[in-house]
Formats: structure tokens, C-alpha cells, sequence
């Protein structure tokens, strides 16, 4: 064999592996926490909001009332939004008080755990 066709196959076999583990990462789902509680951050404390609809990339969103702790299945990796609505005493968002937080599965520790105060805190004003 020559030493072309060697560094040849072995290009080609390191190509497909990246490729694989690629795909094996995009593909995978993750779980993980969201959690409306109290949390202390670097001396502070944030109060859990009192009641907000928590909505993923979009999706269908989801009611969370203080203390309440949910595990949410099957985001891949990468980017992804949460838009959190503040809701009133008839569960319907008050206008103005909508926040939009991005993050990375990665980004939410070990275990990966969202926590509204926080997020709701460090998120961007909805439009």
C-alpha cells in the first residue's frame, strides 16, 4: 500500500467517526428539571413567581405555581428558548410581564435544572 491510499482510508474513517458523533449528540434527548422555587444566587434571593406559563421552543406551555417542580423530557442539544408569562388570579398572561431566556442543556448544571426565578430574572423583555 501507499502512503496516499493510507491517509486516504484514515481521512475518510475520521470523517465518518465525526460524523457519527455528530449525530449521535444532535440526536440524544435530554432531561431536566424545571423548578418555580426559591433560590439564593451569590447572596440574593429570588422569590418563585406565583404563578407563570412556561412554553419551550414554542411548544405547548405549561402552568407552574410556586414550589412547583416538573421533569421535562426529550429537548436535543443546542440552543433553545423559554418564553415565561407571568399569569394573573384567572391564569391568563398579564401583558407586559412576558420574558424570553435562552439556554443550552449544558448551561443548566448537573442535573440540568431551569430555574423560573432565575431565568424570569435574567431574561429579555418578550415581544
Amino acid at each position: 500500500m501507499n502512503l496516499r491510499r493510507v491517509i486516504v482510508n484514515l481521512t475518510v474513517v475520521a470523517v465518518l467517526a465525526a460524523v457519527g458523533i455528530f449525530c449521535y449528540d444532535r440526536g440524544k434527548a435530554y432531561d431536566f428539571i424545571v423548578d418555580n422555587t426559591e433560590v439564593t444566587v451569590e447572596g440574593q434571593t429570588l422569590e418563585a413567581v406565583e404563578a407563570v406559563l412556561v412554553s419551550i421552543d414554542g411548544g405547548e406551555g405549561k402552568i407552574y405555581y410556586a414550589d412547583d417542580r416538573d421533569q421535562v423530557v426529550a429537548i436535543g442539544s443546542g440552543r433553545h428558548t423559554v418564553k415565561i408569562d407571568v399569569l394573573d388570579r384567572e391564569d391568563k398572561p398579564v401583558a407586559g410581564q412576558s420574558k424570553v431566556f435562552a439556554f443550552t442543556v449544558k448551561s443548566l448544571g448537573t442535573p440540568p435544572c431551569l430555574r423560573i426565578p432565575l431565568a424570569y430574572k435574567n431574561g429579555k423583555d418578550a415581544k
